[in-house]
Parts: C-alpha cells; structure tokens; sequence
C-alpha cells in the first residue's frame, strides 16, 4: 500500500498555511527544518559571519543574537523586542510596521528603542523568554530581562507606539483646568476622564491600570473643583466624552463597591460604541468583546433611502434597549450581505431585523412582514420578557414536495410531516455540499420507491443546511433519523444499502442483527461517518507488512482512501480553528465560511466530515500515520487558503 509517500509535502503545507493565517505559530522548529531547506543550500555557500556583542540595524530595528542581547538591555531603558520566524507571513505583515515604528521614535529622541530576534536561529534566547508563537513583542525595562511585558495589542503603526510609550511613562495626564480639559475632549473622538478628588487614591491606580492596557482611547484625570463643578461632577466618577449619539456617558459607583479594573473596561466597551453599531472589522472586535447577550441585527440596504432613514429612526428604540441589547445594522448591499443565509433572510425581507442570544445561539425575528419601529420594539420586549418565540431559518414549501417517492421537508412542514403521530417517517438530513449525502442519493430515491405504496411509511429528506428545527441539532452529513408514529425518533447507525435500510424499515426502526460475515463490511461504514472519531487502531498492520502487497488493488485502495479521510480531516479542522481563534467572526458568520471551505475540498475521494455551525471544533492532530494526498488535492487547499488570506 502507498503510505507516508507525501508526507513531507503535506506537513510543509501545513506548515506554510500556518505562517499565512495564524497570527501565532507554535510549529516553529518543524516549519524551519522543512522550509528552511533552499535558505540553508544557499547560505551553505557563505560562511556565517561571527557575532559578537556590536549591535547591527536593519531600518532603526536593532538585530539581537545571543551574544548582544545583554548589551542591549543594559544600553536602553526600554527596549521592545519581536521574536520573529523568517518563513511567518505576520511576522513579514509585521515587519515594515515595526521598521517605522522604530524610525519614529528614533526620530523622537526616544528612549525606547525597537529590536528583533530571529528565534529559529537564537533558540536559546527563544527557550530562554518560552517563546510559543510568532511574532511574540516583549517589552525589557531597566535592562530587567526576568519579568519582560507581553505586547497582545492589535499590530498597527498607532497601537504599537502608543502603547509602548505608556508603558515608559506610566503617568494618566492631569487637567488641572477647565480649557485644559475643553481642549482634550475636542481633540479626541472618544476621550475617558477620571474625576478623583484624590488623585492618589486606590481608585486612581486602578483607573490608571486600565490607562496602561487600553490603547484604543485617550485617558485623562482631573481633581480640579472648577473642572468638577463644569461638568457636573459630584464625588468620584468616570465620564466618556463622545462626538456621536449622546455625546457622554457617565459611570458613578456606590461608595460600598469596589471600583476594578474589570467594570471600568466593560463600562468604556459598552459605551464607546454607537447605538446602532455598523457591523464591519473595525468594529469587531468591540463587538465581540463587549458584555451583551442579546444582538439584534438590522438589516437594510444603503443604497435604498426609506431604510437608511428607517435605520436612523430606530436609534432610540436602540437608546431605550441600551445596556441591555447591542443594535447592529448590516447592510446587505455591502461584503457582509451573506449573513443574511445563516438567518434565513432573503432580498425580498429587506429591511428586516432579527435577534440573536449569544449564550445559546437562539435567534428571534420580528412578528410581521414589514419592518416598523413597533415590530421592531414588540420583539426587543418580548425577548427580554422571555415570551418570545425562537425563529428557525426555513425554505419554502415546493410545489412537488410530495409528488415523488422522497418527500421533501423544510422547517415549515417539517413538524406536521415527520412528527404525524399516523405515519412512520425516516428522514435523511443532507448538506448540498456533502459528498456522500450525493452517494447516498440514488439509494435514498430507491428506498422511497420501495415504500411508496405504503400508506404508513414516508420517506423524506431535508437540506439541513437551509433549514432549522426546533430541538433538533445535526451534527454530520448524512444524518438518518427514524420517527415512529407516536413515539421517539431513533438515530440509525447501520450501513446506508438498500437492503440493511429496508430490514430496518420492516423491524420497525430496529437494526437488523449483523452476521459475522458483515463486520468487515460496518467496519468501513463507520470509517466514512462526517462525524469520524479517527479510530486508528489497526491501521499501522497493512503499513508494516510487506507480504501484504499481495492483497488485492482495492483493499490498497480503500486503505489509501482511509488514510486520506483523516489527514484531509486533520487539515479541514487545522484551518477552521486557526480562523475562528485568530479572527473576530461573529457566529452568523461561521455558516458562511463553514459553506465556502466545503466546496474545495468536495475533490477529495471518501471524505466525510462535520464542521459545528456556532463554535470551534477540535484542534488539529498532528499523529496521522500516512497520507495519500494527491498534487492535485494540495493545489486544491492551497487555492482555498490563498482566497482567505
């Protein structure tokens, strides 16, 4: 049997993928050993210059090895270090920004001072900070090198400098004047002024903790009494200045709570956002982290003005709700529009709203056709007063939904069709996409024309994908579920022929027994479940004898098909981890990457697999024993991961 044949490439792959989607890279040692095969033939050539402790720049960025790392710290007061992989596509995004960074605040006069590390080549220096991923920024202060600061804010030129240069000057600015705090608060979209009329006090420090953390706005503190009676200030409290909506947002705490560095960041997310939030990437990430359960999404289309003017309207409906419910229009004529399929919207809906639960993905809709500011107040209401009624995606009921020998079922007559407590329906939940749901579908119309004469037996299918069901979670393709009259559904687990799907009809939804002549037979049903455990007890046998080359070319076959489905599987999940982790993906987002990922691996022979609709599934295996992926099957992912980079 071909085993391991390209297994080398396959890993590589990996490998490579990682450096151009995952911000932080833990198979450093592994991608240097593969990738760095032509760099090492070419430097090969050249003998290595020697270090010493002189300090080299690349760009205003010092080059740190293991013999000048500690001149550096002892020569700069701050010192901001990037652990870097050369082969790491972030690290290379990374790179310009980094340079620039540097060349400003040379420029300056700063005492911070940029420097990097190549930490495949200084593994030392990489053991010696546990550096796991790439690129990793650590921040030296006073040559101190056992306790470095971790950098974990977003990569850009702005965020970079400025939280760099709060961390050398640790100090909130003081106002001390009402025109020194006019002039901050007009020079700033968002500013958040701490009144202390202590200064020093333990809440002081912790407002200036969160200064220290939050790069995204500008921070001030006042004890001034002519600047606390401008602003109507009385005792302690934090104010947000915005220029939109209400234009500030106050945060007084009862003298018997304790002010924390966790309630003043959920006070600041919550309020630095508009009351209608455009959901877009810059926003994301608010979005995500802010402290609200409930979502309700605005649909509307930009280029139509009766519903931008609607979208404005809704504004203090969004006011009234605020604290309680985040409001996000997203506009359909825009990148996003796909969203609409996770919540079953069409074009026609347009404008439309629906509300999303984001502790138990549970979504709600408005109770009319035509999207009114009533409507829209009516479900906010009723989902707070939990009175309201889950809304489940659903398509229209066809024409011929029972014409043919499958019945056809959608989320609107699914219940009264497999729940008649008069017939005995089995349903095959299927995925447009799903290979073997195409497999299943000739054997599936045979069973229907089998039983079509039957009065109590229906046969039926439903594209899991377009519909939902109240209670009724699938979780791989195809899906078999037996509903009896009058009883409970049974999940069948047998082989998908028409005769072992026909005995199970006649005994009443029960499996027929299996013979010993058939367990090879299930043994290779189950290898083909979407939900695959990856059982690879067994499997190292036919790799470790070579007498079995006398087998026949379809067990060598079967055995190659096997091993694909899981590498292919360690791939697809590899990936689908790497994009939730590393981007800010609402959950009505992940259907739609869950649908695109799909169609370019359909080329792979024999592969089944479930991908969860709402979160993360688990994370890659790296223990596979063989590979049997073709040149073409690795264009094929290469091309996939291209599109989303």
């Amino acid at each position: 049997m071909k085993t391991c044949t390209l297994l080398s490439i396959t890993l590589l792959g990996l490998l490579l993928w990682t450096s151009s989607i995952q911000a932080n890279d833990t198979d450093a040692d592994k991608q240097d050993e593969t990738e760095g095969k032509v760099e090492d033939e070419e430097e090969d050539k050249e003998p290595k210059k020697e270090k010493t402790t002189d300090i080299e720049e690349e760009k205003d960025v010092m080059v740190l090895h293991i013999n000048n790392f500690a001149r550096a710290l002892e020569e700069n007061q701050y010192l901001l270090v990037e652990f870097y992989a050369p082969w790491c596509g972030h690290c290379k995004q990374l790179e310009p920004i980094y340079a620039e960074a540097a060349g400003k605040l040379k420029e300056e006069g700063s005492a911070i001072r940029l420097a990097k590390v190549d930490a495949t080549e200084e593994k030392e220096l990489a053991e010696k900070f546990e550096i796991a991923g790439f690129p990793s920024l650590k921040l030296f202060v006073n040559g101190d090198s056992m306790k470095p600061t971790d950098y974990n804010g977003k990569r850009t030129l702005t965020a970079i400098i400025q939280w760099i240069k709060r961390q050398a000057s640790p100090d909130v600015p003081v106002l001390d004047s009402v025109d020194a705090v006019d002039q901050f608060i007009d020079s700033h979209k968002i500013t958040i002024v701490g009144f202390f009329e202590d200064a020093e006090s333990e809440e002081a420090k912790v407002f200036k903790e969160v200064y220290l953390l939050n790069t995204n706005q500008e921070f001030a503190i006042s004890s001034s009494p002519e600047v606390f009676q401008k602003y109507d200030i009385k005792g302690n409290a934090l104010v947000l200045f915005k220029k939109f909506d209400e234009g500030r947002a106050d945060f007084v705490w009862p003298e018997d709570m304790k002010l924390s560095k966790e309630n003043i960041t959920s006070f600041i997310t919550n309020n630095s956002m508009e009351l209608i939030v455009p959901f877009h990437p810059e926003n994301a990430e608010k979005i995500f982290t802010s402290n609200y359960v409930l979502h309700c999404l605005l649909f509307f289309n930009s280029s139509v003005d009766g519903q931008v003017s609607l979208l404005e309207d809704s504004r203090p409906i969004a006011n009234q709700f605020k604290g309680k419910i985040l409001f996000i229009s997203i506009d359909v004529n825009s990148t996003l529009s796909h969203v609409m399929n996770y919540f079953g919207v069409s074009e026609s809906d347009i404008p439309t709203a629906r509300l999303i639960n984001m502790e138990n993905q549970k979504k709600f809709s408005i109770n009319s056709d035509k999207l009114t500011l009533e409507s829209i107040l009516q479900m906010c209401e009723e989902v707070l007063g939990d009175t309201a009624k889950p809304y489940f995606k659903s398509e229209e009921i066809p024409e011929d939904w029972n014409k043919g020998p499958v019945t056809v079922l959608v989320g609107k007559n699914f219940e009264s069709v497999a729940l008649d407590p008069t017939k005995n329906v089995f349903v095959e939940f299927y995925a447009p996409w799903c290979g073997h749901c195409k497999e299943l579908a000739p054997t599936w119309e045979k069973l229907g024309e089998k039983y079509a004469d039957r009065d109590d037996i229906i046969i039926a299918k439903m594209d899991a994908i377009a519909n939902e069901v109240d209670s009724l979670v699938i979780d791989g393709f195809p899906t078999l579920k037996y509903f009896p009259a009058g009883g409970e559904a049974v999940d069948y687990t047998g082989n998908r022929d028409l005769e072992t799907l026909s005995k199970f009809l006649d005994n009443g939804g029960v499996l027929p027994e299996k013979s010993g002549d058939d367990d090879d037979d299930d043994d290779d049903d189950d290898d083909d479940d979407d939900d695959n455990d990856d059982d690879d007890d067994g499997d190292d046998d036919d790799d470790d004898d070579d007498d079995d080359e006398d087998d026949s070319d379809s067990k060598d076959e079967k055995n190659d098909e096997d091993d694909n489905d899981k590498v292919c599987i360690y791939i697809i999940e590899y990936i689908y981890n790497v994009i939730h982790s590393q981007m800010s993906i609402h959950p009505s987002l992940l259907p739609s990457i869950h649908s695109s990922l799909l169609p370019f691996i359909s080329s792979f022979s024999s592969l089944r697999m479930s991908l969860p609709r709402h979160q993360p599934i688990k994370p890659l295996k790296m223990s596979c024993d063989g590979t049997s992926v073709s040149t073409c099957q690795f264009s094929i992912l290469m091309f996939f991961l291209n599109k989303i980079n």
